[in-house]
């Protein structure tokens, strides 16, 4: 909500149009990284509710992991003196990952361990 005010960018447009916003690819930086933690956020907390059946301890640190570096991925996109194809991972958004495999690997032993029985 922030950077519609910050950018001037009304609803019920999305994105911000190049020639008709003034902060186009500064306003649309900001949704894309946004839009990220969405497309994620939904497999990434199913997946730590299921492995932290089997290991909670390794899913609620990888979870901080998880938030950390999706905070981090959006400042980094967000930051427009940074080329737009490495800005996102500029700011240590890889973190991010360490959460996620941490939470697929729980899951798998999860998964392993039902089957195996």
């Amino acid at each position: 909500m922030g950077a519609r005010k910050e950018f001037d960018v009304q609803y019920p447009n999305l994105y911000a149009v190049p020639k008709h916003h003034k902060n186009a690819d500064a306003f649309n930086r900001v949704q894309r990284g946004h839009q990220n933690f969405l497309e994620n956020s939904d497999s990434y907390t199913i997946m730590t509710l299921l492995g932290g059946l089997k290991n909670p301890i390794v899913c609620a640190a990888g979870s901080v992991l998880y938030c950390v570096g999706s905070i981090l991925y959006m400042k980094g996109y967000a930051d427009t003196n940074l080329n737009v194809e490495t800005a996102r991972y500029k700011k240590g958004a890889g973190i991010k990952y360490l959460g996620f495999f941490a939470s697929l690997v729980s899951t798998a032993q999860l998964g392993y361990s039902l089957i195996k029985g």
